[in-house]
Parts: C-alpha cells; sequence; structure tokens
C-alpha cells in the first residue's frame, strides 16, 4: 500500500487548539515541519485516515485542558 498522505497529531500545550495537533501532510511536508522546528519527540501519532486523527487529537486535547484546569485549581 502506498501512503501519499497521512494525519499527524502532536502533543498539545495551554495555547493548542485541535487544528494545531492535527494536521494532514505528505513525507516532504513532515520533513519541512522538522525543519521549521517540529520536534519529533511531540507527535503523539501518525494515522493515514483523518477521522481517526482527529478523535484522537479531541481526545488529547480534552485530557491535556482538564489535567491543566486540575493544576491550575491546586495552585490556588
Amino acid at each position: 500500500m502506498r501512503i501519499k498522505k497521512f494525519w499527524v497529531v502532536t502533543r498539545p500545550n495551554a495555547a493548542s487548539t485541535p487544528g494545531d495537533i492535527c494536521f494532514e501532510t505528505d513525507a516532504k511536508g513532515l520533513a519541512l515541519q522538522f525543519k521549521g522546528g517540529l520536534d519529533p519527540e511531540s507527535i503523539h501519532a501518525v494515522y493515514t485516515a483523518r477521522p481517526e486523527a482527529e478523535m484522537e487529537a479531541g481526545r488529547i486535547l480534552a485530557a491535556f485542558e482538564k489535567y491543566d484546569a486540575a493544576l491550575k485549581e491546586g495552585i490556588k
């Protein structure tokens, strides 16, 4: 099977939106992302199907937001 395009899901941060952490690319585009500063360690997963990637991006973003809120609540 030849994979022309794929979906990358990266780890979120406090300012992340679903569009920030889930994007479609190809091998050349991913190489450019690395040259532009994307840390390979920040990649959470790679998918061949958009729905699966978007579902995972939503899941990890929600988990991060819940964790971040709990941390902020604990600081008060």
